[in-house]
C-alpha cells in the first residue's frame, strides 16, 4: 500500500521517480535529474508512396555523465503515427501538448541483499554514461524543422510515509522534484513542423521600426540566423515575401551580421508601395521556404508614420 501511495503522488510530479518513506527525518534534497551530458542525432527520410517522413533518433550519453538517462521526449507538429520504442522503453504522448515521450520502464530486479521498501530500481535499459541508444522513431506528414527535445536522468529519491512529508520534499527541493518540463534538460533537434518560425528584423539597426506607407523607397528586412538555423544557407531567396500584399524582394538578398552576434544574417529589400502596409499596422510578417521546401514565417513590430489623422 505504501508503494502505491508514493507512486500516485510522485508520478504526478515527475514521471521518472517514485518516493520512499523517511517520515520524521530532515529533508535531504535528491540530485537534480540533469547530471548528464547528452547528444541527440536525428535522421529524416521521406517515402513518396505514403507521403510520410520517418524521424529516427539516437541518444548518446557522455562518459562524464553522472546519471543514466531514463526519459526522452520530442515536440512535434501534429500528427504523428507509428511511434517505435527501443527494447525496454515505452512511449506515450503528453495529454496537454504535442510531445512524444519515451521512458525506460523495464526495471532491474532487486539484489538479494536489498530489501523491498517500495522503491523502483534503475531500469535495465536506461542509457548509461559512455553509451548510445537508437530505435526511437515515428512518422509524420510534416517536413523537418528545429524542435525541442527533453531528457531526464534517473535519480533515486528520498522516501516519504505520508502526504505531509511529500509536500515538505516538494517545497524544499524545487530544483529536484517537479514537473517533467521544469526539470528536463532541453535542446533542439529535427522534428515535424508546419513551418519553421524564424526571427526577423525590420529595418535592422534601428528602433522603433518606423515605416511611411506612402514612401516610394524600400523596406530592408533581415532573416536572423540562430545556432540551429543558418539563414543564408537555408532560405530559398526566390520564395521570400513580405507584408500584407506579399511583396517580392528587389534583390536576391545579401549576407550581413546585422545584430552583431557573430552569425550571418540574410537581408532583403522590399519595395514599400508593393508591401501592402497601411497606416495603423503594428506588425508585419515575412514568409518563405527553405531550400528543402519547408515553410518559414517570422514577424516584427512596426509603427506607421506620416499618416494623416481623420
Amino acid at each position: 500500500m505504501r508503494k502505491r501511495f508514493c507512486q500516485l503522488v510522485f508520478l504526478t510530479l515527475c514521471s521518472t521517480w517514485v518516493c520512499r518513506p523517511a517520515s520524521g527525518q530532515t529533508v535531504t534534497c535528491p540530485s537534480a535529474p540533469n547530471m548528464f551530458k547528452a547528444t541527440v542525432a536525428s535522421s529524416v527520410s521521406f517515402d513518396p508512396n505514403t507521403n510520410l517522413f520517418t524521424y529516427t533518433y539516437t541518444i548518446s550519453s557522455d562518459p562524464t555523465s553522472q546519471q543514466e538517462i531514463a526519459d526522452f521526449a520530442v515536440d512535434f507538429a501534429p500528427a504523428v503515427s507509428n511511434v517505435i520504442s527501443p527494447k525496454g522503453w515505452t512511449n506515450t504522448n503528453f495529454a496537454d501538448r504535442n510531445t512524444v515521450h519515451w521512458k525506460a520502464t523495464a526495471a532491474a530486479p532487486l539484489t538479494a541483499d536489498q530489501p523491498d521498501t517500495g522503491q523502483v530500481p534503475p531500469g535495465l535499459f536506461q542509457i548509461k554514461p559512455g553509451t548510445s541508444l537508437g530505435g526511437f522513431s515515428f512518422q509524420s506528414p510534416n517536413p523537418a524543422g528545429p524542435v525541442n527535445y527533453y531528457a531526464l536522468g534517473f535519480v533515486d529519491l528520498a522516501t516519504a510515509d505520508d502526504e505531509r512529508t511529500v509536500e515538505t520534499i516538494v517545497d524544499s527541493c524545487p530544483g529536484s522534484v517537479g514537473g517533467f518540463f521544469d526539470l528536463a534538460v532541453t535542446a533542439t533537434t529535427q522534428g515535424p513542423v508546419q513551418f519553421i518560425p524564424v526571427q526577423i528584423d525590420i529595418k535592422p539597426g534601428g528602433t522603433p521600426n518606423a515605416i511611411n506607407p506612402a514612401d516610394q523607397g524600400v523596406v530592408p528586412v533581415a532573416i536572423l540566423s540562430t545556432r540551429s538555423f543558418n539563414a543564408p544557407s537555408s532560405v530559398d531567396a526566390t520564395s521570400v515575401r513580405f507584408g500584407p500584399a506579399s511583396a517580392a524582394p528587389t534583390d536576391g538578398g545579401h549576407v550581413e551580421d546585422v545584430n552583431n552576434d557573430g552569425l550571418p544574417d540574410l537581408v532583403f529589400q522590399f519595395p514599400t508601395p508593393l508591401t501592402g502596409i497601411v497606416c495603423g499596422d503594428t506588425s508585419e510578417t515575412l514568409t518563405g521556404k527553405t531550400l528543402s521546401g519547408t515553410s518559414i514565417q517570422g514577424s516584427d513590430s512596426v509603427i506607421t508614420v506620416a499618416c494623416k489623422k481623420k
